[in-house]
């Protein structure tokens, strides 16, 4: 019976292990994308980050002096 759950296991390892190598290498990264679809680092977050970032000329206070 051990023997069926590890070589069951083995299987399903085996299966996500395949899938995801065929999608690193079948994945066509678009061109807006500039870390090519990986979405595994600090880098990528922080690119994302002060692409979405407001202007700092949009946050000024601006007061009327009559």
């Amino acid at each position: 019976m051990q023997n069926l759950i590890v070589i069951l296991i083995g299987i399903a390892v085996f299966s996500y292990v395949s899938w995801k190598m065929y999608k690193i290498l079948t994945h066509k990264p678009s061109q807006a994308d500039k870390c090519g679809g990986c979405t595994g680092c600090a880098l990528k977050i922080d690119i994302e980050c002060n692409e979405n970032k407001v202007p700092d000329s949009n946050l000024k206070l601006k007061v009327k002096i009559p």
